[in-house]
């Protein structure tokens, strides 16, 4: 008796031979190895943190570095503290979760205002042939980095009706930008018009402010709540053009955010011939159903509008050399990161494949994004990692600086044999955040409508955080719990909620005796 398999995710692009086939066919004719023997450069290892899971599907770190993370088929969320699974399993999970192909609990993102706003994002394949995107409250160990009881309740459903009649082509796929802004991608529910409506909700990367929103559940709430007061796509005709800020995608099922440059790179996986990687801009339009990668393509519902311009792909991979692209991320080193990469790795951008396992890299050389050269112990000149098969989700470990991912299920295709793992350098000189002259950075600055602010500081006591403005009047108080070091998002608002105004702001840090302080400058 097989395995329990689900049919191939995400690869909706082979439904027309493999939609029926299970994972363990597709490795008999040869798409996928049996087993795989995963190969990384010199210096890098490949560990298991935690094994023997349900299809982990999409993961997001709070900032004190414990790891949500989903399960596709349970509908359940789950936690991992100091490399185990908390006491508290499942912290939540979702009602009304249907499953099947594609379907089912595909996104995850942690509110960076955390933990004054203690929210968590999940977007899914609901009941009635819909998705929907839904915000918890977290309750218990807040604030506490080696807190195991965490719970998430109080559902406040944000969209309830994007378009899901098909199993095939949801996207769903969740980060919040460097803005504060929450994005989230959709697909085009197997109809690729869909994605050139700019009132479908389909077929998109959304940008949504989720800063006004009221506490507690309840909703769906108002779609003006929602809509950013700048920076998307349309300004009309209706309200769901509004929350788009890019259109013309496939079935963008994960993407990734720059940290220090707010950049984004999205996988849009693709029909018969061509896999893309795209960097998003607002308002960009990245041409499916009239384009499959750098080709043309003639859909059936639609015409290509006569003048059209498109966005191009930064990167295209033909098939079969991938077959369900995603991304894996932006390397950024972490403050007092344990694991740091050496600096080479600084900014470089990775994306591979759900299936095929191979794990490229690209540089930014100034004007354009270029595969990187290799480096020592390189499994080839192309791939920068080989045998990383059924990856689901990657992100950067905000404590130790690896390269955590998720693997759906075991290579002979049992979904209920998933594992959290990471990539860990195991070399003798890794990065280190530089902290030259004081112990609290603040960034990017001037900014907008995000401050990123980190510290480290000596002792082990709590911390306190205070902003004030430039006549000394104090207009955020953030308390945190016994830590070297912290971060905190500040959203421009003062302890009431009220948005501030442009100007120069004073950071302070005070950790017992020791107090650090930055300026930071607000612009408009």
């Amino acid at each position: 008796m097989l395995p329990r398999v689900r049919p191939p995710h995400p690869r909706a692009c082979v439904r027309r031979t493999v939609t029926a086939l299970s994972v363990a066919f597709l490795a008999a004719m040869g798409f996928i190895p049996a087993t795989a023997q995963i190969v990384l450069p010199t210096d890098f290892a490949d560990e298991t943190v935690v094994s023997g899971l349900d299809a982990p599907n999409s993961m997001a770190f709070l900032p004190d570095g414990r790891l949500l993370f989903t399960e596709l088929y349970s509908g359940k969320i789950r936690m991992v503290v100091n490399g185990h699974i908390a006491a508290t399993d499942p912290v939540g999970s979702v009602d009304s979760l249907v499953t099947g192909g594609e379907r089912g609990l595909q996104g995850i993102a942690v509110d960076p205002r955390w933990p004054a706003f203690p929210y968590v994002y999940i977007c899914y394949s609901h009941v009635g042939s819909r998705t929907v995107l839904i915000r918890f409250t977290a309750t218990g160990d807040v604030a506490n980095p080696t807190g195991e009881n965490l719970f998430l309740s109080s559902k406040l459903t944000l969209i309830h009706n994007i378009q899901d009649n098909s199993e095939f082509h949801n996207g769903l796929g969740l980060r919040f930008g460097t803005d504060g802004m929450l994005l989230m991608s959709s697909g085009d529910d197997q109809v690729g018009c869909n994605a050139q409506i700019p009132g479908s909700l389909n077929g998109k990367l959304l940008r949504l402010d989720v800063s006004r929103l009221p506490a507690g559940g309840g909703g769906p709430v108002p779609r003006a709540l929602l809509i950013p007061p700048s920076g998307n796509a349309f300004a009309g005709p209706d309200s769901n053009a509004c929350l788009v800020l890019a259109l013309g995608l496939r079935n963008p099922w994960r993407f990734h955010v720059d940290p220090m440059t707010g950049a984004i790179i999205l996988a849009d996986v693709g029909e018969g011939m061509w896999e893309e990687i795209d960097q998003i801009v607002p308002a960009g339009n990245y041409g499916w159903p009239f384009r499959e990668g750098p080709a043309p393509f003639t859909p059936t519902g639609c015409t290509e509008p006569p003048g059209s311009i498109f966005n191009a792909p930064i990167v295209t991979v033909p098939h079969p050399i991938y077959l369900a692209t995603l991304t894996a991320g932006f390397y950024r080193p972490v403050l007092a990161g344990t694991s740091n990469w050496p600096s080479i790795y600084q900014g470089s951008f990775f994306y591979g494949d759900f299936f095929d396992s191979q794990l490229r890299r690209l540089v930014w050389d100034g004007a354009a994004w270029v595969a990187a050269l290799p480096v020592a112990g390189q499994p080839n000149a192309t791939d920068w990692a080989t045998g990383i098969h059924y990856a689901s989700d990657f992100g950067v470990g905000v404590k130790d600086g690896s390269l955590w991912w998720l693997k759906m299920m075991d290579d002979a295709g049992a979904s209920t044999s998933g594992s959290v793992k990471r990539i860990r350098y195991t070399g003798t000189v890794g990065v280190q955040v530089p902290l030259p002259t004081h112990a609290l950075r603040a960034s990017p600055n001037p900014f907008q409508e995000r401050l990123d602010i980190e510290w480290a500081l000596p002792g082990s006591q709590p911390s306190t955080l205070e902003i004030f403005d430039m006549a000394g009047r104090r207009v955020r108080r953030e308390e945190f719990g016994v830590t070297q070091a912290g971060r905190f998002a500040w959203d421009g608002r003062d302890d009431r909620g009220t948005s501030l105004g442009a100007g120069v702001y004073l950071v302070r840090v005070r950790t017992g005796q020791h107090t650090e302080t930055v300026r930071a400058l607000r612009v408009r």
